[in-house]
């Protein structure tokens, strides 16, 4: 092996240097322990120096040539082309640390009569750490057709070459089964869980019907901040001062670790392969070798390298740290410490991690390898936002080359502001749209990612009030046509519906003298409520003999309303217009948008089938959520926000409330999230189709459900008498003991006296039944 050769005689050379010295040093002969004058070494190949490599190469070379890596597979060249290949290296190399002066050594062997490199080179950094980003980045690196780089430490040649030549079987280590990690979508009855903050304590939740819902576990100090859910609720992720903590499976056991000091914000990648943590504190190694202590350095992920910065990119499974970042920088050079969170943004197949630099590039990674698609930003002058495309296909969720990336910039000089749709890697530009007197946009893609909304808050021609203009790309058509939706005044909210056949959504849209939102106290709650308007648009083909018209068409608006935020089903039809965060008004809307109507035409039935099932509040509400079914809404009044009446409640899709609980200092409750579902529409249609043939198992469901308090009742009074049954039978056999024993020792068991009985008969009459006719 040609590595393990170069290392030796590397080795054999520092050996006999340092036993030359040592002879020299003490002046003395050193008797060597099988020493024989007369059986010298023919020549001076033939010598061992297997014990001085062993007391004192491995030493020196261990502490001093952390600095060296080895690059394999470059190209063979000849000595007229050495130079060139070595001008290449110090190219490529240039961005992640400085060589030294010959630093470059590129062995040359004779090949045929002519002088030619071996197809490896060391490359020796001034620093250790320059030369671990020097692995980081080029190992993997291509530099042309047929050769990849490969970079490794050159320490690793020595380790891997003392790899014994008989391979030893290792012991067979015993299997244990790990625990379910989604064993909760198992349950019979098919209940959704959440989970609630109160105080400093943490429980884990089963919702039966809403109306009760049963303890899984109950864990104080679990969290020192707040808890969060992992995107597909496989772990329950919970803050600490050390960093992030994974819990899941049927005994909520730890499954993984994220050291991040401070850590105040994390988010998952949509199929949990991934996790991002974020802290205000940068990163710094000692404190992290202090809080794993003496001995346990070798488990710190970060190195110098990672010192200052803020942001981390975590292997979810393996714990693995990908990669570390700061601060993006302003045009001044200063950090920008204010952002909206997610900062970063995954991709719908989890292939590419992207963030923007506000004003000037976005930069998009690739996943695991965290390398930069084509090796720089996109620069985009002016980028003020982005979002990546969602894909809810199974088959495609995986591929290469499905992504799709929308951003956006305002007017920059003479240049209108523009929407760009564009695919990653290639870049291609699929679709552009120039916008003029733009005030500010915000991009909506719709669940399916078929559709794109623009929202585009404009000036009008007087610039003394806005306008907002709805740009809805249908993005899986050729060419990707747009419509748009005017709306007058500002729109402060958009939400597509859920698994819409028709496009639906819904806008909280307000007057122009309004847009400006409400005071906000210290608490994050608003000191007054703004009337605001609500709007359900669809989308419309009509087709006639010469044309087929296409348009999103307005469906109702109710008008006056308190309503801040708005909350579809995640099954659709059901929407929730709710007031949220606001001292004096909690009100709480139940709409249907399907509701069966008769007696209209068909052009009114998709408005006349919009119906207000219940209005109702809660007093102090500040969060709402649907449970993954969509059968269950829930409510929260949080101590974060305020101290009044907190607690949550559990409601229905219709409105009715089926549970409120007032808990002391309660915090926080969500629902566990659910997995994408793996059938296919198909499947889903047949299912619906036959939902009939499962009505009677249903109705004995909920006929054992309603039941649930009055079984749970007799069950305890069975209990009771089994119980006083059992107690009452080892009485009697302790008191036949005892009496047995006293007979055997001569006591005579004392008797009542009989005495005459008398037995009184009292008849009562009742009145039964009494008929009374007329003659």
């Amino acid at each position: 092996m040609v590595w393990r050769n170069c290392w030796c005689k590397y080795s054999v050379t520092k050996g006999q240097t340092i036993e030359k010295r040592k002879r020299k040093r003490n002046g003395t002969v050193i008797e060597m322990k099988g020493f024989d004058i007369n059986k010298l070494p023919a020549t001076e190949d033939d010598i061992d120096y297997s014990d001085l490599e062993i007391e004192y190469s491995q030493t020196f070379l261990e502490s001093g040539l952390d600095n060296v890596v080895l690059v394999d597979n470059l190209p063979v060249v000849d000595e007229a082309k050495e130079p060139k290949l070595v001008a290449l290296l110090k190219k490529i190399t240039k961005g992640v640390g400085k060589i030294l002066e010959d630093g470059v050594h590129m062995p040359m062997g004779e090949e045929k009569g002519k002088r030619k490199s071996k197809g490896y080179a060391f490359i020796e950094f001034e620093t250790a750490d320059q030369a671990q980003d020097a692995i980081k980045e080029l190992n993997g690196y291509r530099l042309d057709k047929s050769h990849t780089l490969m970079v490794n430490h050159f320490m690793d040649v020595e380790k891997y070459s003392r790899v014994p030549e008989e391979f030893v079987v290792p012991p067979k280590t015993e299997f244990v089964a790990k625990e379910h990690m989604k064993y909760w979508l198992l349950d019979e009855l098919s209940r959704d869980q959440l989970c609630t903050l109160a105080d400093q304590n943490i429980t884990a939740l089963w919702n039966n019907g809403g109306k009760v819902v049963e303890t899984i576990l109950t864990r104080k100090d679990w969290t020192e901040t707040y808890l969060q859910w992992s995107t597909q609720g496989t772990y329950l992720m919970t803050m600490h001062r050390q960093g992030v903590v994974l819990w899941g499976g049927s005994s909520w056991n730890k499954i993984m670790r994220f050291v991040h000091l401070g850590v105040r914000l994390v988010d998952t990648s949509p199929q949990e392969t991934y996790i991002i943590t974020y802290s205000n504190e940068p990163l710094r190694v000692e404190a992290v070798n202090d809080v794993l202590g003496a001995g346990n350095e070798h488990l710190n992920p970060f190195t110098e390298a990672d010192e200052g910065n803020h942001f981390c990119v975590w292997e979810t499974q393996t714990g693995r740290l990908l990669r570390t970042f700061g601060y993006v920088t302003n045009d001044n050079g200063e950090p920008v410490t204010k952002f909206s969170w997610p900062c970063f943004k995954w991709s719908a197949t989890e292939n590419y991690l992207a963030r923007m630099t506000p004003g000037s590039k976005i930069s998009i990674y690739e996943a695991p390898q965290m390398t930069m698609v084509g090796k720089k930003s996109l620069n985009v002058p002016g980028v003020a936002g982005f979002d990546w495309r969602p894909n809810d296909d199974i088959k495609t969720r995986t591929r290469k080359n499905q992504d799709t990336i929308a951003y956006w910039f305002p007017e920059v000089d003479n240049q209108p502001g523009r929407v760009t749709i564009m695919t990653v890697p290639t870049m291609e530009i699929l679709r552009t749209k120039n916008m003029i007197s733009v005030k500010d946009i915000s991009l909506h893609w719709n669940p399916t990612g078929d559709l794109l909304c623009a929202k585009v808050l404009r000036y009008t021609k007087s610039k003394k009030s806005v306008l907002t203009n709805l740009e809805i790309f249908r993005v899986s058509e050729r060419d990707i046509p747009s419509e748009i939706v005017e709306v007058k005044g500002g729109v402060v909210a958009f939400a597509w519906e859920p698994q819409s056949p028709n496009h639906r959504f819904a806008i909280i849209h307000v007057d122009s003298a309004d847009l400006n939102p409400p005071p906000i106290n210290s608490s994050g709650m608003a000191t007054a409520a703004v009337k605001s308007n609500v709007s359900f648009y669809q989308f419309v083909r009509s087709k006639s003999k010469l044309s087929v018209k296409e348009s999103f068409v307005l469906l109702k608006t109710l008008e006056k309303k308190n309503t801040t935020s708005i909350y579809w089903s995640p099954k659709g039809r059901y929407i929730v217009l709710a007031t949220l965060r606001t001292i004096s008004v909690w009100d709480l809307e139940f709409w249907d948008l399907d509701a069966e109507v008769s007696g209209v035409s068909k052009a009114e039935a998709a408005t006349a089938s919009i119906q207000l099932l219940k209005q109702t509040e809660h007093y102090g509400v500040t969060d709402l959520e649907w449970d993954p079914s969509g059968r269950y809404v829930l409510t929260t009044a949080s101590s974060w926000r305020h101290s009044m009446e907190n607690g949550y409640v559990i409601w229905d899709f219709k409105g009715e409330q089926l549970l409120k609980s007032l808990q002391e200092k309660f915090k926080q409750a969500l629902w566990r999230p659910r997995p994408p579902s793996l059938l296919s529409d198909s499947a889903k249609a047949k299912i619906r189709k036959n939902l009939s043939s499962y009505s009677s198992d249903f109705d004995e469901q909920d006929r054992v459900a309603a039941s649930a308090a009055n079984t749970e009742q007799i069950n305890l009074r069975r209990r009771l008498i089994s119980e006083w049954s059992s107690w009452r039978q080892t009485c009697s056999a302790r008191i036949k003991a005892i009496s047995d024993s006293a007979a055997k020792l001569g006591y005579v068991e004392l008797k009542p006296i009989e005495q005459d009985q008398e037995v009184i008969e009292e008849i009562v009459e009742e009145l039964i039944d009494e008929t009374v006719e007329f003659v």
